[in-house]
């Protein structure tokens, strides 16, 4: 693995194990895309194991995957059926088949590393962690439960351990995710935050003219209840009796979109927002056209949309939780408000967009710490030290980076057919 002289790493066959890959966007499908394409870049192939996409996005997903190979150099594999269900305050996913262990074992056969993401996400990470021959089998939590207390760990309890048990790491996004979760799996954890794409997001260029019109606020999250779409949309409508002038881009979608345009409306603030729907590509552009991101969320593991702020140079508003001050903390800038509080929300909107000087220096300040802290190639290797730390018994040196930047010096074609 590591040479003695420091530095030289053989290329790794790795399998990452996720119910959550594009075209679903979240969080965890951009840590696994930003993640396999770095490690990619390292020199390593790399296979994402995911279930089918649903059946209205087959074509979209099916674009996604031949990108994957050819522009980032990993290939993906989707079996199963990927089905929705509604879990801790979300929407989550699970891959369903009759013959899921065999298929999960056949994908990750031969693999030297099994990475499983988003655990406790059944079914395949579970699958995978139950099935895996791996000499290094790690995993990445990305879930806090409110209280740590959440009926389905309580419920099944006894045989997350016993599978937990078979992890040689365990990898949490941040310290509110192991506080959550080590009551109900226990063991050692390592701390690796989520990274940012310091690349596709970037501030304004020195120079460049910003976007006429109002001032935009920008919300960025899946329509869930816990991401509080209605809090901001409230907070406007406050702003507005103030007599501010301000416009508002959303970005994402949901089943309670109808709901929130109803409340847009029944607010009197319909013309002021642009609802943008599911957006990935387009998303950093919007970044730097905004005057400031709102984030209303009430619960958070940690806090993927201040990053991509932060790399856009732009200031946050954002309610008081826990996972978001894991976030901005350290100096990292940032204003927060009292959860579920729109007159809070308001005050806190207006404070910022009324102070260019105090925008301006957060913007700067949160770049430089996107960059020191969180970019995907630094968060990369920290993982990629944690893989030869398992192969080599602790013995591995810190490697060398090996870019590859085009999709010729893609690792060679691995013939697998899963049905």
């Amino acid at each position: 693995m590591a040479s003695a002289g420091g530095g030289h790493v053989r290329s790794l066959r790795i399998a990452m194990v996720t119910e959550y890959a594009y075209p679903v966007l979240g969080g965890i499908s951009e840590h696994v895309h930003h993640l396999s394409l770095q490690l990619v870049r390292r020199g390593h192939d790399v296979t994402v194991v995911t279930g089918r996409a649903p059946s209205d996005r087959i074509e979209e997903a099916a674009d996604q995957d031949r990108r994957a190979r050819t522009e980032h150099g990993y290939r993906t594999v989707r079996l199963g059926r990927s089905a929705p269900v509604v879990t801790n305050g979300s929407i989550a996913r699970v891959t369903v088949s009759p013959r899921v262990l065999g298929l999960v074992r056949r994908a990750t056969a031969g693999m030297d590393v099994v990475h499983t993401q988003g655990l406790f996400g059944p079914v395949l990470p579970l699958v995978a962690l139950a099935t895996s021959s791996a000499p290094c089998t790690v995993g990445t939590f990305h879930t806090y439960a409110a209280g740590g207390d959440h009926w389905a760990y309580r419920l099944f309890r006894p045989g997350l351990r016993r599978l937990c048990e078979r992890l040689d790491r365990r990898i949490a996004v941040s310290q509110v995710c192991v506080d959550s979760l080590r009551p109900h799996v226990g063991g050692e954890w390592d701390v690796i935050p989520n990274g940012i794409d310091t690349v596709s997001f970037h501030p304004l260029a020195p120079g460049a003219t910003p976007a006429s019109g109002p001032p935009r606020l920008l919300f960025v999250g899946r329509f869930d209840e816990r991401n509080g779409l209605h809090t901001l949309l409230d907070a406007a409508a406050l702003l507005q009796d103030r007599g501010l002038d301000f416009a508002v881009d959303v970005v994402g979608d949901g089943p309670a979109r109808p709901r929130y345009e109803a409340q847009a409306r029944r607010l009197g603030i319909w013309d002021r927002i642009t609802w943008h729907g599911l957006l990935n590509e387009e998303r950093p552009a919007l970044y730097r056209r905004a005057a400031l991101l709102a984030a209303p969320c009430t619960l958070a593991s940690f806090g993927v949309v201040l990053l991509e702020a932060f790399a856009s140079g732009i200031p946050i508003v954002c309610a008081d939780n826990v996972g978001f001050r894991q976030v901005i903390r350290d100096g990292a800038p940032g204003r927060f408000v009292p959860p579920d509080d729109p007159a809070a929300f308001a005050a806190g909107l207006a404070e910022v967009l009324s102070n260019p000087t105090l925008r301006a220096a957060w913007g700067v300040d949160g770049r430089r710490i996107a960059e020191a802290r969180y970019g995907w190639p630094q968060v990369a290797e920290r993982i990629e030290r944690l893989y030869l730390e398992v192969l080599t018994g602790g013995a591995a040196a810190p490697p060398a980076p090996t870019p590859v930047t085009t999709s010729s010096s893609a690792p060679p074609e691995r013939e697998l057919r899963i049905a």
